[in-house]
């Protein structure tokens, strides 16, 4: 009991001391968060695959040679999972399905059609968002 006594005060101090230094110092955290991506009716030949571009790194800043590449999952529709570092939950992206030679990265066969797909970023549950073609 006498250590207990001891021990929670000597904790608060600690405590009380350290978050004045850690606010201070701009301690900021920095988030890894997933969006699940389709792309249905990604009818394509041989030698192209779907990719899905967008306005962050990760999806290549809308340059179609850094899109990254989605898997076939009951074609004609694509999927994959991609981890967005330094997203905040509530961000929006825009994105869109490409077509695109997987030998030749800037050779683009096809364009999703219309506006930009949107997705707004989360913990959970981990938002999904469909581009159709």
């Amino acid at each position: 009991m006498i250590r207990t006594l001891f021990i929670l005060p000597l904790l608060g101090i600690l405590l009380s001391a350290w978050l004045p230094v850690a606010s201070d110092a701009g301690v900021q955290m920095t988030y890894m968060l997933n969006v699940k991506f389709r792309c249905d009716n990604g009818n394509t030949v041989p030698g192209y695959s779907v990719y899905v571009v967008g306005g962050r790194a990760e999806i290549g800043n809308w340059d179609v040679t850094k899109a990254v590449k989605l898997s076939p999952t009951a074609y004609p529709t694509w999927t994959g999972t991609v981890r967005f570092t330094g997203a905040n939950p509530g961000d929006s992206l825009e994105w869109k399905c490409i077509i695109r030679n997987e030998n030749n990265p800037s050779d683009v066969q096809t364009w999703q059609p219309g506006a930009n797909n949107q997705v707004t970023m989360a913990f959970m549950p981990e938002p999904e968002s469909t581009g159709k073609f």
